[in-house]
């Protein structure tokens, strides 16, 4: 084959390629921007019937985000001995702090309050985006994180004499990982039916936060503005709560 030759089928080759991504890329964006209407147009069924509202863009919501963070500022125990995990001189203990508020949903559900909502933050010195959905409790109480935990690294823990306080539930204590500002908060919170919710469906649930009045999960979502992803994290979020007892904040 002649050097022409060659080249020509190199460069044919190149513009297949780039032709077949070009119309890859532009099949994506037809396809994300239907999902989005598609999204759209099922929240404004919603809106209109559940008394909801929808702002593009409101950065007076950062106040909510931050207001909750600032909890997590608070000494943490995580082990049988009260310890302070957050030392404010390091940027990866500070919690994020929100300057923007994009894609909110407010209202209410189940007859809670909440938000629902993208904030770009600051982060150990880097911009991120950090989607919420926020459900009020019913009282302030203290910062307590449940986290999924690798079932190795539970065993090395507890190994290493670094378990976390058991709470009756060899299934839970073995699976997930408890950091709470309060124990006896901690334990009334996490009560046997709420363990057992959080052990059903492990694939929804990665990790519950409770910082300041609001509950949080996260779970895997595309976009907390579509009814048919809102609405089930909206209803997981007051399951838990409906397994807390109001004492719970109460006896504090």
């Amino acid at each position: 084959m002649s050097p022409a030759a060659i080249i020509a089928v190199v460069v044919g080759g190149v513009l297949l390629v780039a032709v077949a991504i070009v119309v890859l890329m532009v099949f994506l964006r037809r396809s994300y921007n239907a999902e989005q209407q598609g999204a759209m147009s099922r929240l404004n069924e919603e809106l209109a019937r559940r008394g909801w509202t929808y702002e593009e863009r409101n950065d007076s919501y950062v106040s909510v985000f931050n207001s909750q963070n600032q909890y997590a500022v608070q000494p943490l125990i995580s082990m049988p001995t009260r310890q302070n995990p957050l030392n404010p001189l390091n940027q990866y203990h500070l919690p994020p702090n929100a300057y923007e508020a994009h894609q909110i949903v407010t209202g209410t559900h189940r007859g809670r309050p909440f938000i629902a909502a993208n904030f770009r933050v600051h982060y150990a010195g880097e911009r991120h985006w950090n989607r919420v959905i926020f459900v009020r409790t019913v009282a302030p109480g203290p910062a307590l994180t449940v986290s999924r935990s690798v079932r190795l690294e539970s065993h090395i823990r507890t190994g290493l004499g670094q378990g976390d306080l058991q709470y009756g539930n060899p299934d839970f204590d073995a699976q997930f990982q408890v950091s709470a500002e309060d124990e006896r908060f901690a334990r009334a919170v996490l009560n046997p039916a709420v363990m057992q919710y959080l052990l059903a469906d492990p694939s929804q649930f990665r990790s519950m936060s409770l910082l300041g009045d609001h509950i949080d999960l996260s779970e895997p979502l595309s976009d907390h503005r579509d009814p048919a992803q809102l609405i089930p994290a909206l209803d997981r979020r007051c399951d838990l709560l409906d397994r807390i007892p109001q004492s719970a904040w109460a006896e504090r």
